[in-house]
């Protein structure tokens, strides 16, 4: 796995840097291109732009992280077959919420991006047991049960990270 990468053109004001972000992510496609990695991947304000290029890379494993974006972007990704993670923001953002809904179950991922993802929404710094709440306000969002929001992100996961040796020897030893 490789990341979290990508581009940040909201965050990052000055576009003086914005050759030097593609070019760093450009690096780390081509070498997830050629070692067949799963890549988790940030795309803040250059949406259009990280999918010309995930596809120029035939990145074929992408798990998008906090996708915030606009809907078009986010259907042809979602065409794609790219996972998403859903984190805390969805406990406060209409926007997110709606993402949520939209996203079929079995590209759907979570996260919390801690401790920043919390603390840059809410002033307190993100624990990890922030996840409870999260998978919480997904079931409210989706008509479901905790127990199969988690089982849906766990079986969403072993599927991204199908062919990938680690992941087999991490189920065999579990399972």
């Amino acid at each position: 796995m490789i990341g979290e990468i990508g581009l940040d053109y909201h965050f990052i004001k000055e576009t003086s840097r914005y050759d030097d972000q593609r070019e760093v992510f450009e690096y780390f496609l081509r070498a997830a291109s050629r070692q067949r990695k799963i890549v988790i991947v940030h795309t803040k304000g250059a949406e259009s732009e990280t999918f010309q290029l995930l596809k120029k890379y035939n990145t074929e494993r992408v798990i998008i992280h906090w996708y915030s974006g606009p809907w078009h972007i986010l259907k042809v990704m979602v065409e794609h077959g790219f996972y998403f993670t859903i984190g805390v923001e969805v406990l406060i953002s209409q926007h997110i919420q709606d993402i949520a809904g939209y996203l079929p179950a079995e590209q759907m991922l979570t996260e919390t991006d801690n401790p920043g993802g919390s603390a840059s929404l809410t002033g307190n710094i993100g624990t990890p047991l922030l996840i409870k709440d999260v998978i919480g306000k997904l079931a409210e969002i989706r008509g479901t049960s905790d127990r199969i929001i988690m089982a849906t992100v766990q079986d969403n996961l072993i599927r991204v990270g199908d062919n990938d040796p680690w992941l087999t020897r991490v189920q065999a030893s579990s399972g």
